[in-house]
């Protein structure tokens, strides 16, 4: 709260003066700031990422309790493993599709590194697998029933699918041009009628048409009707 101006709060009627409380305020963030820094600089060099011999990155932390290690095998795949026995393995092919570049770039895979790190220093005993399969499709597995696949049908249309915690989610287009999106046993469609309306259904009981200036309203909003489905999956269904 601002001091009023025409009061005074200690029993000499000292004017209070505003100025020199800044300055030593400005003094003393300024020497905690400095300490911060100071405090940052040595933990980092403390616990620095290095190489080794063979190019592959290590990490050990401030107090030695935690090491961590993103190597490349034979086979050229990635390896992510650390003390507290978590594996994450990026096989070859997913790393030249999703990571293109990554293994000739020592910054690309230092920051990938430091976000295993992040999200795994916490965890323990935990292994997955990013790999494409023979479809040309992405699968993530990992030892706690999760899996995600990724990829197209026989017509080229993106198809997606996830099963967590035993209940599978998927999101695909039909035969007729549509979007159809199942979470267990509810489901939500999004189809166009012969007279060019679009009707979003779900298993909630939801129906909601829109006619050609809607319809429009909503592309020129989201892009494509891929975009427009998850806008009202997430209005009504979820």
């Amino acid at each position: 709260m601002d001091r009023p101006r025409n009061t005074v709060d200690n029993p000499l009627d000292i004017p209070y003066n505003c100025s020199r409380t800044k300055d030593v305020h400005m003094y003393y963030w300024m020497l905690f700031f400095l300490l911060l820094i100071h405090s940052t600089n040595a933990c980092a060099q403390r616990a620095s990422i290095t190489t080794d011999i063979f190019g592959n990155l290590d990490f050990t932390s401030v107090d030695g309790r935690y090491t961590a290690t993103l190597e490349k095998n034979i086979l050229s795949d990635l390896i992510f493993s650390d003390s507290k026995q978590n594996e994450v393995v990026f096989e070859k092919k997913y790393v030249e599709k999703q990571y293109a570049g990554i293994v000739r770039n020592k910054k690309k895979q230092t920051a990938l590194f430091q976000n295993l790190i992040r999200q795994y220093a916490k965890q323990s005993g935990y292994r997955a697998k990013y790999r494409i399969d023979i479809f040309d499709n992405i699968r993530i597995e990992d030892n706690r029933g999760y899996q995600w696949e990724e990829g197209t049908d026989i017509f080229g249309n993106e198809t997606l699918e996830e099963v967590n915690g035993g209940i599978k989610t998927s999101l695909k287009r039909t035969i007729q041009g549509g979007l159809e999106f199942s979470q267990g046993t509810e489901r939500g469609t999004l189809k166009k009628d012969i007279f060019d309306v679009w009707h979003y259904e779900d298993t909630y009981g939801n129906h909601v048409q829109f006619g050609k200036p809607a319809w429009k309203r909503l592309l020129n909003r989201f892009g494509d009707d891929k975009e427009v489905f998850i806008h009202l999956l997430n209005q009504y269904f979820f």
